[in-house]
């Protein structure tokens, strides 16, 4: 048994009370997960232009060009 199929079997034994509990739950797994994950982006991102020029760049400049 898979751990979404264990679960899944769990919820449907559980009250409705107990089952807003267990999504509530996973709601604040999943929004600290991905703030760990923006938090590692912004880390990621900072070290990448450390140590280079300060210029100002416009939104033209950033734009792709094919």
């Amino acid at each position: 048994m898979t751990a979404k199929e264990e679960v899944l079997a769990l919820l449907e034994r559980m009250p409705e009370a107990l089952q807003k509990e267990v999504a509530d739950f996973a709601r604040f797994l999943l929004e600290k997960r991905l703030g760990e994950e923006l938090l590692w982006q912004s880390l990621s991102l900072a070290q990448a232009v450390r140590g280079l020029p300060e210029e100002d760049y416009t939104e033209a400049d950033l734009k792709e060009r094919w």
